[in-house]
């Protein structure tokens, strides 16, 4: 702006209608930003490409950045995102959502486990991508994480209440990324009062995803408690018959004893309820009998309190490590137990009856497929097997499969889409291609593992995949089939037509001599052997089209290309047709500018022959024969016109196959094999052939093409 004031730019009355119209400071900030993002977007590029030349540099060191948002099972973390969601878009940068189950998670509520998939689920709809990773320190994990995905910034929420202040605790999530050697932002985003989540919301969310905490879940977690209570009793009552002898320190190992055996079968809580249930009747009704209560024996009482507290937290881990790893190992074992069944299995039927009857044995479910019809991708889905037990309308579960199929996304019980069926559709994705859905049901959530949905979408592409191969193998199986039939069809075809080539010979050689020594035969005797000449004719010509059919379909017909001007093709054409087009005016439009031909003559006027004797057969005889011809930069392309009848709609194609002919309106017509030559020898050229009805009038256009080739240098004179 300065150096536009002082006439450095523009002079006179043209400098300050351009500080007042464009150079405006708005427009120079924002043309200063589009600079700054090409030059970040010019960066980032260079810096890809440098990273896929140098692939040991393997880490990230600039560029765009990349979003990690950890949520826990909090309601609160639904608005942490849809911030984060926010900041991505803001910065045009890829997003991660993660959760980290560690082996306390194993054991959470199950309301805790809705809101952990309600906020996946909602990240996954807002484009981001998510994982649920397993680890003992959740710091440690989110890092690593980190690390491996190039992530620049970690957005965390920060709750209200005491807990805001705690941010800078050693074992706290945000201390440990702060503290990491690698440089990684920290975003800090504010969740709103706790008190904010309403009880509705957390009740829809429950139903949301068929999790609700029934009376046998709260009877089987209280029972836990009162055999921890009953056990502290008993120990006591152990401890009174035997205090004689074992004195006060035994009493309390015996304690401490119970507690680690609780810790080991219920968890930590439990066993500091035996603890303290054992130690308060102790306390409570051993004095009359001399027991110790001093001052000293109640500090003795803390300590070995504490002491019991860090034992069961030991153990209560262990335990929950242990509980961890027999649900991976049960998880591996039933994929690999699926990997076998689908591996043995034969077509796609043996794919589907095995996955029904292996995942109903490991996994204790009902399992349905819905495929599409054969030769169907967008139309009706049917169900494998055909019956179902559930109670839902057979139209109701066609909906949700035809939704999951055509959305491949999750429809049913647990999703947003048709909820209240109770069954969970899942495409069968292999690549970006839907083969099917699998329908599960008598599915209960309440009992499933923390990451079961993505194990069943694990199951859910392993069949696909099964699919996927046997559809592959038996289209392979169908191509080599067909290709065997017309091995046998050619050779078949070539071998009679090769013998009735000399009875034929024989039988226009006997016909032509009767016509030369005719005397005495009358009129219609001599129409009779006239027509017996033209049908053998006939005959002949057929089974030479025959013996070429076969030849340029068995590959053993080779072409030797040279170079022609379509002009000469075009007369050797119209000199071999003057028979079936006697008198038939022909009218040429030829581009000026059309290039040599590099084609094998001979074939290419057979091609052109036959294409002007189907104009001449299928159109009136005072009609003329229209032949075009022009080029582009890739192909040259000649077609034939006529003023006939057209091709009935819908057979564009089918007339290029063998032994497909249309009846003409006068006269009969073809061997039904002149269509399907012309189309062989295009496809050897490597070029492509087609027809298409005339808009105006009547007719139908017959076109092919043929690539075009650099021509050779032209001669020098004289030469």
């Amino acid at each position: 702006m300065q150096r536009l004031k002082e006439g450095k730019v523009y002079l006179g009355e043209r400098g300050q209608r351009a500080m007042t119209h464009f150079f405006r400071k708005g427009n120079l900030i924002a043309l200063r930003q589009l600079a700054l993002r090409l030059a970040a977007d010019r960066v980032d590029l260079e810096l890809r490409q440098f990273h896929q030349q140098n692939l040991e540099e393997g880490r990230r060191s600039g560029g765009r950045d990349r979003l990690l948002v950890a949520v826990s099972g909090r309601p609160e973390d639904e608005h942490l995102v849809r911030a984060a969601y926010h900041l991505a878009t803001a910065q045009r940068a890829d997003w991660l959502v993660i959760h980290v189950d560690t082996p306390r998670g194993l054991l959470q509520k199950a309301q805790t486990q809705a809101w952990i998939w309600n906020h996946l689920h909602l990240a996954e709809s807002l484009g981001a991508e998510t994982a649920r990773l397993t680890g003992v320190n959740i710091g440690a994990e989110v890092l690593a994480y980190a690390r491996l995905r190039d992530v620049t910034q970690v957005v965390l929420g920060q709750t209200q209440g005491l807990r805001k202040f705690l941010w800078w605790w050693p074992g706290s999530l945000t201390a440990h990324l702060l503290n990491s050697e690698r440089g990684i932002d920290v975003v800090i985003h504010p969740l709103p009062v706790k008190k904010a989540i309403t009880e509705d919301r957390r009740l829809r969310n429950q139903q949301y995803l068929g999790i609700v905490d029934t009376p046998l879940r709260r009877r089987t977690r209280n029972r836990a408690f009162v055999i921890s209570g009953v056990t502290g009793l008993a120990l006591s009552g152990l401890a009174w018959s035997l205090g004689a002898y074992l004195g006060f320190a035994g009493i309390f190992m015996l304690y401490m004893l119970g507690a680690v055996g609780t810790a080991l079968m219920y968890g930590r809580w439990p066993s500091l309820i035996t603890f303290i249930a054992a130690m308060v009747s102790y306390y409570s009704f051993g004095l009359d009998r001399g027991l110790p209560t001093t001052v000293g024996s109640l500090a003795y009482f803390a300590l070995i309190l504490s002491l019991i507290l860090l034992i069961s937290q030991l153990v209560a881990r262990s335990r929950e490590q242990e509980l961890m790893a027999r649900i991976r190992e049960r998880r591996a074992r039933n994929l690999y137990q699926l990997v076998q069944a689908l591996s043995s299995a034969r077509g796609v039927e043996g794919i589907l009856n095995a996955s029904i009857e292996k995942l109903h044995q490991t996994l204790g479910i009902v399992v349905a497929f819905w495929l599409p019809l054969a030769d169907s991708t967008g139309g009706p889905l049917q169900m494998f097997p055909a019956s179902t037990e559930l109670e839902a309308p057979q139209r109701n579960l066609r909906a949700a499969a035809r939704w999951s199929f055509l959305n491949k996304k999750n429809a049913g019980m647990s999703t947003d889409t048709l909820a209240d069926i109770p069954a969970l559709f899942m495409p069968m994705l292999s690549g970006e291609r839907a083969l099917g859905v699998m329908m599960l049901s008598d599915l209960d959530l309440r009992r499933a593992p923390v990451d079961w949905l993505r194990f069943l979408e694990t199951v859910a592409r392993l069949i696909a995949v099964a699919l996927d191969s046997a559809q592959a193998s038996l289209q392979r199986t169908e191509a080599d089939v067909r290709l065997r039939v017309e091995q046998l069809q050619n050779a078949l075809l070539g071998a009679v037509s090769h013998d009735l080539r000399t009875p034929l010979a024989g039988v226009l050689g006997t016909a032509t001599t009767l016509q030369r020594n005719a005397q005495g035969l009358t009129a219609d005797e001599h129409d009779l052997l006239e027509n017996i000449r033209e049908q053998t004719q006939k005959m002949e010509h057929t089974v030479d089209r025959i013996l070429h059919m076969a030849a340029l379909q068995s590959g053993r017909l080779n072409i030797k290309k040279e170079w022609v001007p379509l002009e000469d093709l075009l007369v050797s054409a119209r000199d071999q047709v003057k028979a079936v087009c006697t008198d038939r005016p022909f009218q040429t439009r030829i581009s000026k500018d059309l290039p040599l031909l590099r084609v094998d003559p001979q074939l290419v006027v057979q091609v052109l022959t036959n294409l002007l004797e189907n104009a001449c057969r299928y159109s009136p005889s005072d009609r003329a024969i229209e032949l075009e011809a022009y080029a582009n930069d890739a192909e040259i392309t000649v077609c034939v016109i006529d003023h006939g009848f057209g091709v009935p709609p819908g057979r564009e194609e089918e007339i290029f196959t063998r032994f497909s002919q249309i009846k003409p309106p006068v006269g009969l017509g073809g061997s039904g094999l002149g269509l399907a030559i012309c189309a062989a020898i295009i496809e050897l050229h490597g070029g492509r052939i087609w027809v298409r009805n005339r808009v105006a009038v009547r007719g139908a256009v017959f076109c092919f093409t043929v690539p075009r080739e650099t021509e050779p240098p032209m001669p020098p004179d004289g030469d």
